[in-house]
């Protein structure tokens, strides 16, 4: 009886959280590798496509969303909104309406636009976190506390 208790002694409470917790522990995509793929099937494109950049932005495109989908990315709608952007800028230089110096400065600034949104929506997403995430605090004094 004493190996049976102490089995289910393994299973109780504070095992049950370790293993739930555990359980959370998903492997994070590497989003620089991924960010880095992403730029290659770009260049690839452009070499495809030399003579549009509508085509290699179209061609790179459809990859890229899969790319970032494929790895459960939290905010398509900012990626698909980036690259959309990104079409409407290659379609205008098509056009020669715009000069691939003034491209380029469109393509930062689409960039920096993307950047800033995802790292709006990060900081919510951690805000709220941190909003709904219980706190344990422990006494160590008599008017002290640490708090996780």
């Amino acid at each position: 009886m004493a190996g049976g208790y102490r089995h289910l002694r393994l299973w109780s409470l504070p095992g049950f959280l370790v293993l739930a917790l555990l359980a959370g522990c998903a492997p994070v995509p590497d989003w620089d590798a991924i960010g880095q793929q992403a730029a290659q099937l770009r260049i690839g494109c452009a070499n495809q496509h030399p003579e549009s950049a509508l085509a290699a932005e179209k061609c790179a495109n459809g990859p890229i969303l899969n790319l970032y989908a494929s790895a459960d990315f939290p905010d398509m709608d900012v990626i698909d909104a980036y690259l959309a952007q990104r079409e409407a800028i290659a379609s205008e230089q098509d056009r020669h309406a715009i000069s691939p110096e003034v491209a380029r400065a469109q393509y930062a600034q689409a960039l920096a636009q993307e950047n800033t949104f995802l790292q709006q929506r990060a900081a919510s997403r951690a805000q709220t976190l941190a909003a709904t995430t219980p706190m344990f605090c422990n006494r160590i004094g008599f008017r002290s506390m640490i708090c996780n």
